[in-house]
């Protein structure tokens, strides 16, 4: 657990751990000369003759040319109260840097563990859930920083423990021990009991938080058709039961953390109690005793909020345990690895001699059947393409492939006779892609044509032009914040084919000299398709065109036709019209 912390955090973060080491060490020290002038008091307070006595008191005396056991007195009570006075804000500056660096630590690395995801491969998408992905950064980041905040007051509290134990060994060796044996015994005791079952519910709790996100993200999604299909309560139930599990996990939690704080309390006014006795049945005056026992009081109520802190810190870093070690694998998947050819200079996409696929295969992971097998393909530059197939043949697994977004088994896909592996960032630039289902972000209409740029670099006139050619322009102007207007979250107050073509109008906005689209006019009515199409096949020579469709006639002025059918692909006549 520990160790795959440190791999986390990074070297930059060790640097200033080891750098806080000194902060929490001097923290102990005032600890530890708290509890030396506190017992020196309260000796000098009960027996006179002690400050004679001590070599140390002594010692003190000459250095400040003391003569009078009362000025000694005053001069120690002064010196608790000027380090009193110094510990409170040294203690509360020590806290806010470990908060601190506790905080920006899980920043760091929530920020390093997204941008590897956003850099992943696209396969890297497919595999994992958007579920996956909000536990991710959140609810495991969340455990993340209270297994680190644990670690550090550990260290925080351990010298402390450590120091204030040695000084009461030395006051009274019999009582310190005889009392931190019952402690250590009991924590050691509770570390066993505990350690499984908090294993066991802290995976318990992950999955449970995950399929929360789950049936979260099923019911905000289809919200409509559950609503259509009258499927409210089996989405309710679902989400009941994951939300169920989860609070059991975490009021379970709360409870073994709080049970090991009330035993130590309890161990350690027995352990205190049965000193007393043990001293009072052997015949021993208690007065004799009195300021070790005023020592041990005074460190109890000190040291009880440690040793409760350090074991709700272990309970909480066995919480975090699940979730620590997701994060790690996380960061391992997403992890980048050099490409074989990556230390070859990039070359610059050349599409003015058209893009070829040669000899491409591709199969899914996991699966036995290939989707596409050796597909030979040409896309000309400033050509329209179509490609048309049944549903399910790969008509979209070719556009992957095509986009770079999936690297095929076997074969290349080259733009002027480079493989776009090689000049994937170039190839990109010159790409506009139009999917079925267009992504809308809950913002403005100008922002998602725009998507991706800052507002002041928006170019309202280009917007307006992208809108224009995609027949969407009028309805905008008719809307009472125009461009301003929201369009909810994944476009729900537009209608479907408000939504394809906003998707055209981004693809448009951007004017890039390869317009892709898969299936962008599915859910546009006959006459609406008809305009657009006119538009986009108005821009052949000026752009290369492809267009995914299972419709012949969106595809019926094309310059060449693919059909994909039974893993292949090959080129066609111009099918009837359908």
């Amino acid at each position: 657990m520990i160790k795959t912390l440190a791999e986390l955090i990074g070297p930059k973060r060790k640097k200033q751990l080891l750098a806080l080491v000194p902060v929490m060490l001097l923290a102990s020290l005032l600890e530890m000369a708290g509890l030396t002038v506190v017992v020196s008091v309260c000796a000098s307070i009960v027996d006179a003759a002690w400050l004679r006595d001590s070599q140390i008191i002594l010692w003190l005396r000459e250095a400040l040319h003391i003569q009078s056991e009362t000025s000694l007195t005053v001069v120690m009570l002064l010196a608790l109260i000027g380090l009193y006075m110094f510990k409170l804000p040294y203690l509360a500056w020590e806290n806010y840097v470990v908060a601190k660096y506790v905080c920006t630590t899980q920043q760091e690395v929530a920020l390093r563990l997204c941008g590897q995801i956003i850099h992943s491969p696209y396969l890297y998408f497919v595999r994992h859930s958007t579920a996956e992905f909000r536990t991710l950064l959140g609810q495991d980041m969340v455990q993340f920083s209270s297994g680190l905040d644990a670690c550090m007051r550990i260290l925080m509290e351990a010298p402390v423990l450590l120091g204030m134990g040695a000084c009461l060994l030395l006051i009274d060796p019999a009582m310190t021990s005889f009392v931190a044996a019952g402690i250590v015994c009991l924590m050691v005791l509770t570390r066993v009991i505990l350690v499984r079952p908090i294993k066991k519910m802290s995976q318990r709790q992950r999955d449970a938080n995950l399929k929360r996100w789950k049936w979260l993200h099923h019911i905000t999604g289809g919200i409509k058709d559950i609503k259509i299909g009258r499927r409210e309560d089996f989405y309710e139930v679902h989400f009941t039961e994951s939300e169920a599990v989860y609070v059991r996990a975490d009021y379970l939690r709360r409870f073994w953390v709080k049970l090991p704080t009330l035993c130590i309390e309890c161990v350690m006014v027995l352990t205190v109690l049965l000193y007393i006795l043990h001293l009072v049945s052997g015949g021993k005056q208690l007065p004799d005793y009195l300021p070790s026992l005023s020592a041990l009081a005074w460190t109890a109520v000190r040291l009880l909020p440690t040793f409760s802190g350090i074991n709700a810190s272990l309970t909480q870093i066995g919480y975090a345990r699940a979730s620590i070690e997701a994060i790690r694998l996380a960061m391992e998947e997403t992890a980048a690895r050099p490409a074989p050819d990556a230390q070859m200079p990039q070359a610059e996409a050349d599409i003015g001699q058209g893009i070829v696929l040669r000899h491409v295969s591709y199969a899914y992971e996991g699966s036995p059947e290939t989707v596409l097998r050796d597909v030979d393909m040409e896309i000309p530059a400033g050509s329209s393409v179509g490609i048309i197939g049944p549903s399910g043949a790969g008509k979209t697994t070719l556009l992957d492939v095509l986009l770079g977004l999936l690297v095929p088994e076997q074969g290349e896909v080259l733009a002027g006779g480079v493989p776009i592996r090689r000049c994937y960032e170039s190839f990109l630039e010159k790409v506009a892609y139009v999917p079925q289902d267009t992504f809308l972000l809950d913002d403005t209409i100008r922002d998602n044509v725009a998507m991706g740029e800052e507002p002041d670099q928006i170019d309202d006139a280009h917007v307006w032009e992208a809108l224009e050619r995609a027949s969407l322009a009028r309805m905008i102007r008719g809307l009472p914040d125009g461009l301003d207007t929201t369009v909810g979250e994944r476009g729900i107050r537009l209608s479907g084919g408000e939504r394809q073509r906003l998707g055209l109008a981004r693809a448009l906005y951007r004017n890039c000299p390869i317009l892709i689209l898969d299936e962008a006019t599915s859910a546009l009515d006959q006459d609406t398709e008809a305009e657009i199409l006119q538009t986009i096949y108005a821009l052949k020579g000026e752009k290369t065109i492809v267009i995914v469709s299972h419709r012949s006639s969106a595809i019926a002025a094309c310059d060449r036709i693919y059909k994909v059918e039974g893993r292949e692909v090959r080129q066609i006549e111009r099918p009837p019209l359908s």
